[in-house]
């Protein structure tokens, strides 16, 4: 029996649901839902009464003592026989998370591991992605719509908020849930093409038919700012990226309809068969256990 199936089987026990375990996993629904039924065929027991919230039956009880003898011996085997010296573990990260979600949490695992080091390499999500498969980075973090790849696992960490700056004279400053027909003939100042949420806004434009304009395109944040400053047009970005120019009063921001923009996540994106490090596994322990509340608009 694959070790994997214990470790799935320990995680919906804990979860107590399929769906939560497939996202903390990395795996798709289905797939959980093939382990824990491999196991049933193969034990010939009922392991969850999925009447009752997925609670652990008496048999889903005592295999899960066995599972985690199995699994713990598992990894004490790995840790002992395949220990591998400390490196700083490479973890590639998109400019809006690098610059304005990251340094806190570095700096919480700097002040508990003083003695190491992470690697930071921002770059833009394909290229994260890229080098992940290519075993270039040890961790990645992007800002996208749930993620999933067979290669990678993935952990959501929150829920990220994005807003349409604007500066705090514009007519729709401060306005909420508005229609997209609001955008029509707008100037937008635009981020570079790989970037997640810049292709939802001119895909929800071009469906709904918004004539726009765009001014000019860039690969930094900190620049789009400073051209909606400069009244050179509205841009979309992450609400995390604007909060101190907002409390200033430099830029202000307003909200479409939530329907129109699909949830976008901080998510970490991890290989599915690499070991991770102690080091690394401490920050992403950091980062998942302790994300920081959510911001509002």
């Amino acid at each position: 029996m694959d070790i994997q199936y214990f470790i799935t089987f320990r995680e919906v026990s804990r979860c107590q649901s399929l769906t939560r375990a497939a996202e903390r996993l990395g795996y798709a629904q289905s797939t959980v839902s093939i382990q824990i039924q491999t196991l049933e065929k193969h034990y010939n027991l009922k392991l969850f009464d999925r009447t009752n919230k997925f609670k652990l039956t008496e048999s889903g009880l005592q295999l899960l003592q066995f599972a985690d003898s199995i699994v713990n011996a598992y990894f004490d085997a790995e840790e002992h026989f395949n220990k591998e010296p400390e490196t700083n573990p490479a973890i590639g990260a998109i400019e809006a998370l690098s610059t304005y979600f990251l340094p806190p949490y570095y700096q919480a695992y700097h002040r508990k591991y003083m003695d190491r080091n992470l690697s930071f390499y921002p770059s833009n999500e394909l290229d994260v992605i890229r080098k992940m498969k290519q075993n270039e980075l040890d961790m990645g973090l992007i800002l996208s719509p749930y993620f999933s790849d067979p290669e990678l696992k993935t952990i959501q960490i929150r829920e990220e908020k994005l807003v349409i700056v604007c500066q705090p004279e514009h007519p729709l400053s401060g306005e909420r849930n508005l229609h997209i027909s609001v955008l029509q003939n707008s100037s937008f100042i635009l981020t570079e093409k790989d970037c997640a949420y810049r292709t939802a806004l001119e895909r929800i434009l071009d469906e709904h038919d918004i004539s726009y304009q765009i001014v000019t395109e860039m690969g930094s944040i900190e620049c789009v700012k400073q051209c909606v400053m400069y009244g050179m047009g509205l841009a979309l970005v992450p609400l995390i990226a604007v909060q101190e120019q907002i409390a200033k009063n430099q830029l202000s921001f307003f909200t479409l309809k939530d329907e129109l923009l699909p949830s976008f996540y901080t998510q970490i994106i991890l290989h599915k068969n690499k070991r991770v490090s102690s080091s690394l596994q401490e920050f992403v322990d950091i980062l998942s256990t302790h994300p920081n509340q959510a911001v509002s608009a």
